[in-house]
């Protein structure tokens, strides 16, 4: 039932979403801006009571105490789930509506805070949140090397316009307008609006290139690397989880129903799960008769 729901919620933001897009075609507006408008309210509504249903959930767990203990600590762990970065997307998700419902001045600025919906969807996906957490645990890596890149941006900017600046003064007219330049030749995206025409611009503009390739490749791998560390430990969780099945020597179906799961919450393939659990049922089935076999060398050692 969860899974259901989950999936209803994935489909009402994206239906969502794709419904604020349609808004800013104007044919489209015009001919449907009844339903488009009454896809809107619905959404807000359900994402209201979904919101008000997280906040209240969010103390759900019990605390033993004095009641003014528990009714403080209720209102302090629901406050704490409502500054959480979830919850606050949640809340800028459905803000704008009510802001423009209930204040008489133009507030379609504010209707920009509608794509955060899109957002909603990281709730409802362990791929994402696995993400998320790869970049919480390597963001002191990224930190570092993002001020490298920013560093180095800054660096290319001062060169190139004391390089350009006497051949171009209307392109590289600061060091500023040298930044966007030094950005777009980093990333190897070069939209051609600034190149430079000396030799040696042209020289420093090759290197540029070359080393943008080598420094903006450092977050990429950063969080490969983390993304792949975080992978493997799912899969020892799974394989421990399916060790731990196997002790008895057989896999009962409240085990593979306990696994099963294990997986679902680890988002691990299928197929890929399947073959660990066989691997492993194999290596049991092998420790199993080399320990029955070893009595019996034993018995008719000489």
């Amino acid at each position: 039932m969860s899974k259901v729901f989950d999936w209803v919620l994935i489909l009402l933001v994206l239906i969502n979403v794709a419904a604020m897009m349609l808004e800013t075609v104007p044919q489209v507006a015009k001919v449907w801006s009844y339903e488009l408008h009454l896809i809107e309210i619905v959404s807000v509504i359900l994402f209201t009571i979904e919101y008000a249903l997280r906040v209240y959930s969010s103390a759900a767990a019990p605390v033993h105490g004095n009641t003014e203990l528990v009714h403080k600590s209720v209102w302090k762990r629901r406050w704490q789930y409502m500054k959480s970065p979830m919850a606050i997307i949640d809340l800028m998700a459905i803000l704008p509506f009510y802001l423009s419902v209930f204040i008489a001045f133009d507030l379609r600025i504010l209707r920009v805070f509608r794509v955060l919906r899109i957002l909603k969807i990281g709730r409802y996906s362990r791929s994402m949140q696995t993400l998320v957490t790869v970049i919480r645990n390597e963001s002191h890596s990224l930190l570092a090397a993002i001020s490298v890149l920013l560093l180095f941006t800054v660096i290319a900017a001062t060169c190139i316009y004391y390089i350009e600046h006497h051949a171009q003064p209307e392109v590289f007219s600061s060091i500023p307008a040298s930044l966007w330049w030094a950005l777009v030749t980093l990333t190897t995206v070069g939209y051609g609006d600034a190149v430079p025409v000396t030799a040696l611009g042209k020289i420093f503009g090759g290197f540029i290139t070359i080393m943008g390739i080598c420094f903006y490749a450092l977050p990429a791998g950063i969080l490969s690397s983390s993304y792949t560390s975080q992978m493997q430990l799912k899969r020892d969780r799974f394989k421990d989880t399916v060790r731990t099945a196997l002790d008895d020597g057989m896999l009962s179906a409240h085990d593979m129903h306990h696994i099963e799961r294990v997986r679902e919450l680890l988002d691990l393939d299928e197929e890929e799960a399947h073959l660990i659990m066989r691997l492993l049922q194999h290596h049991h089935k092998v420790a199993e008769n080399t320990g029955s076999d070893e009595p019996h060398s034993d018995h008719h050692a000489p």
